[in-house]
């Protein structure tokens, strides 16, 4: 009976218990006496609940309508008030709200179409009606903040169009997103136009059109003969185009770059030590590679009047690639001089040929000069 009865508790047991738990040497829950001790209960994993999506807050925004009529804060011109103009003012809210439910859709259509999934064209058309809808609605807009939350329509465009691989329209987009920006009364507007060209030659440089990008630095410098302009930016564009010409081993388009930069701006900056040094150290690069001695001072002695600090503090310059440029022509008597008001120690200039073996070195996100 005993026998019985303990064969009955143990298939009733091995029927309870999970297979892969059950030991191949002796019985779960059977103690060295015979006797049954309590088994835990299976513990079945806790199943993952994605969080629910979460909605904007500005999308659950509205005004009450008779509140609408009031456009007394619409006239605001500081992009960080943004939030603050669509809580009050019903055309911004109207257009706010249209950028995010654009962004959504792009950034929704990008992911799909980075995954190959199925609907990726869908949800990209979805994207591209929005955008449409909000140039349409918002550009050119009555109030400075419409056309500031058109330009962000324009910029989600941009970066659906590119992931789509659709470039020639990413940069028809690029020109109606210059002429919102154009006519923008918004604070700080030719800073930012100026570095929409300078994006858009990086863009046009990145698909090889190397004339096309050459043609739009010519277009954002040209600027400076009927308004003001940006110096950073376009310094950074003039960099960019001279740079690439120089990989490219077109040193006379990179000159002749630079020489159209410093005539049409120079005369636009208070502060040519920093504004301009990027560019004149490229030619100095070029310049000095030609063994151009006379060329070289001249451009050492304009760089000299203009700086406010000594370039070469340190045995181990750090500043981005000076003096090294002046390779090979540090043996001049005259610019070895030169270099010495800047403060180059012997020890600096004497090196220059051998940092130059190896290419400039560069700060991260900025390619070194190729060696002489």
């Amino acid at each position: 009976m005993h026998m019985i009865s303990g064969l009955g508790a143990l298939t009733a047991l091995f029927m309870a218990f999970p297979l892969a738990a059950q030991s191949s040497t002796s019985a779960p829950g059977i103690a060295a006496s015979g006797t049954a001790t309590p088994v835990a209960a299976e513990k079945k994993p806790i199943p993952i609940v994605s969080p629910p999506r979460q909605i904007d807050p500005i999308l659950k925004m509205t005004i009450a309508p008779e509140k609408r009529g009031d456009l007394s804060t619409c006239g605001d011109r500081d992009k960080p008030s943004l939030d603050f103009v669509a809580k009050t003012c019903w055309p911004v809210l109207q257009a706010y709200q249209d950028l995010i439910r654009l962004q959504q859709a792009s950034k929704a259509a990008m992911s799909a179409q980075k995954r190959n999934a199925p609907n990726a064209e869908g949800l990209k058309n979805r994207a591209l009606t929005l955008a449409m809808k909000s140039a349409k609605q918002h550009g050119g807009g009555r109030w400075p903040m419409q056309d500031e939350i058109a330009q962000g329509s324009y910029r989600s465009l941009i970066a659906l169009l590119k992931q789509f691989g659709d470039h020639d329209a990413a940069l028809t987009a690029y020109d109606d997103l210059i002429a919102v920006q154009a006519r923008s009364l918004m604070r700080g507007g030719a800073t930012r136009r100026g570095y929409l060209y300078k994006n858009k030659s990086e863009y046009l440089l990145e698909l090889g059109r190397r004339d096309d990008a050459l043609a739009n630095f010519n277009t954002a410098v040209a600027l400076a003969d009927s308004q003001p302009i940006d110096m950073i930016s376009n310094v950074e564009h003039a960099e960019l185009i001279a740079y690439d010409a120089v990989i490219a081993k077109d040193e006379d388009r990179a000159l002749d770059v630079i020489d159209l930069f410093l005539k049409k701006t120079e005369r636009h900056s208070r502060h040519q030590d920093l504004v301009y040094y990027p560019v004149r150290i490229l030619k100095i690069y070029i310049l000095a590679g030609r063994e151009d001695h006379d060329g070289v001072l001249a451009e050492l002695k304009t760089f000299n009047s203009l700086a406010r600090r000594n370039m070469c503090q340190q045995e181990k310059p750090v500043e981005l690639y000076f003096p090294q440029v002046i390779s090979p022509t540090q043996s001049d008597p005259r610019i070895a001089a030169e270099l010495k008001t800047f403060g180059c120690s012997d020890a600096v200039i004497a090196a220059m040929d051998t940092n130059m073996a190896n290419g400039v070195p560069a700060s991260d996100g900025v390619k070194p000069l190729p060696p002489r």
